[in-house]
């Protein structure tokens, strides 16, 4: 899948996640926690865990975190975190890269932020 998704970056320069994603690296992941300990979760995630990510907004009330990855090119990332039940909350991404084609780094993001993100909270399945 990955060539593919080389491939795909040469004319693509985003990557989304959802629930209606094709690719199941890409679905929606869900988090048996409360809303403001996964807001932490991740905060401290992207602050100590993720180098070169600066969380440049947190709108607390909309669940969403605007992100900037500084490199060879600037490549901004939005964090929302919705709280579906009490104690359960799923988080999505959107990455993105300034001008045409990113040969698959935003894919690749996503799936480096989940890594680490499951590592201090493990994703659940939806239907739990």
């Amino acid at each position: 899948m990955s060539v593919m998704r080389v491939i795909t970056g040469l004319w693509r320069n985003s990557t989304e996640t959802s629930d209606r994603a094709k690719d199941p690296k890409l679905k929606t992941r869900y988090y048996k926690i409360g809303k403001r300990k996964i807001s932490e979760t991740i905060t401290s995630v992207v602050n100590n865990k993720m180098t070169g990510w600066n969380l440049t907004h947190f709108d607390y009330d909309r669940g969403e975190m605007l992100i900037e990855k500084r490199g060879i090119r600037r490549n901004q990332i939005v964090i929302t975190i919705v709280q579906v039940e009490p104690l359960r909350c799923s988080v999505d991404i959107v990455s993105a890269y300034d001008g045409l084609g990113d040969l698959g780094a935003t894919y690749f993001l996503v799936q480096k932020f989940y890594e680490a993100l499951n590592k201090e909270i493990p994703p659940v399945q939806k239907n739990q």
